[in-house]
């Protein structure tokens, strides 16, 4: 049996998401079970998800995937490299041989090169230009040794790419890269059939429907349809919560990132003075210190993200699944969560991490529309979503 995984957000579950999907089995063959881990609700660019996860789930197994788990939390709220190492190991974890990505390059032995050029520097970035952000350092580094493998690093897909590919390699899986198709990432306009995630996430969050149904597959867009009229969709930050949480961080000492940068102090004086979360991501956020790289930092905090949480699965929680998932799960070398209600009988070393979850979702419901729905204990009230 050919396992393969993807790593994905589906935030939301758009038309260029189906082309992956489609390329990757008619790469594999029909028979190919096709895996996907994504982040729950909270994404890696520090923000909540458009639409709750097990919705989201349910777009892409309706739309061609056999299962869909839940990222980590700490891998989902990390940089490339934290949300790529903590993406791989769980796929492994599930028994993929291969992982599937989208890259504005299709050359696997590049992206390979490059992710071994990569290994082979200094893991921390260190040295190079001081007023440059982690990942425009690690370019700088790569260039010195492979200008070609440098450029690559120009487009925060191929990014994401050769850090798979990093993390891929010690663990004898192999990548499947497919040739992106349609709007580029963040694009604010539309291009043949496809819009970026972030194009769409303005206009859901508008409530134009309308303008993104084209770029919606059907079996996604009626996911959505029904989750906003139940008051479950589109999500808004809530921002004052949000301070709150960050306030009570700062009090109790717990912002701390790990990072040795200045960063530290710079969002705990951006939180001081902040009259909203947006604001305080305003305050702290430099070309050093991007706004994404902020947003993730000061939702650890508000999360209780520990900045050495590992990135790593202790288990695997299931969110959506088809036939073909059910016989991927059995191989799996982690504890498996299907029914939420059943935590409490996993060990009591998994216990802080399950509670976190349970904390996340519940921020989370803080955001719906409709105040009935804002109420605590969601998390165990949830089930995935299958498909017979």
């Amino acid at each position: 049996m050919t396992v393969c995984g993807i790593t994905a957000e589906y935030n939301p579950f758009h038309t260029g998401h189906l082309h992956h999907i489609a390329e990757t089995r008619r790469s594999l063959g029909e028979n190919a079970v096709i895996v996907c881990v994504m982040s729950g609700n909270f994404v890696q660019r520090g923000d909540f998800a458009v639409l709750d996860k097990y919705a989201r789930a349910e777009m892409a197994v309706r739309c061609g995937a056999d299962l869909v788990v839940e990222l980590p939390l700490a891998a989902a709220l990390s940089s490339a490299e934290g949300f790529a190492k903590g993406a791989v190991q769980t796929l492994h974890a599930l028994g993929c041989g291969m992982v599937s990505f989208g890259a504005e390059t299709a050359d696997a032995d590049l992206l390979l090169q490059a992710a071994e050029l990569l290994n082979s520097l200094p893991m921390e970035g260190e040295s190079g230009s001081p007023h440059l952000s982690y990942a425009a350092r690690r370019q700088e580094e790569l260039s010195k040794v492979n200008k070609q493998a440098a450029v690559l690093l120009d487009n925060p897909n191929n990014t994401l790419a050769v850090e798979y590919c990093r993390f891929l390699l010690p663990l004898g899986m192999r990548p499947l890269a497919v040739l992106r198709q349609g709007a580029a990432h963040d694009a604010k306009t539309s291009n043949s059939g496809f819009a970026s995630a972030s194009l769409l996430r303005t206009h859901l969050r508008a409530g134009d429907l309308a303008f993104c149904a084209p770029f919606l597959p059907p079996a996604a867009r009626a996911v959505w349809k029904k989750a906003a009229d139940c008051g479950e969709a589109p999500v808004a930050l809530p921002e004052d919560t949000l301070l709150a949480l960050l306030r009570t961080a700062l009090y109790q000492g717990r912002m701390q990132s790990g990072s040795a940068d200045g960063f530290d102090e710079r969002l705990r004086k951006a939180v001081y003075t902040a009259h909203s979360f947006s604001d305080a991501v305003e305050k702290a956020r430099t070309r050093r210190f991007p706004a994404a790289r902020v947003r993730r930092a000061l939702l650890r905090s508000v999360l209780g993200v520990e900045a050495d949480a590992p990135v790593s699965p202790a288990y695997l929680r299931v969110l959506a699944l088809g036939v073909r998932g059910r016989a991927a799960l059995k191989q799996a070398a982690l504890p498996v969560i299907v029914k939420p209600a059943t935590e409490k009988r996993l060990p009591a070393n998994l216990q802080a991490a399950l509670c976190r979850d349970a904390f996340a979702d519940d921020l989370f419901a803080l955001a719906l529309p409709d105040p009935e729905r804002r109420i605590g204990g969601g998390h165990f009230r949830k089930t995935p979503f299958c498909l017979r």
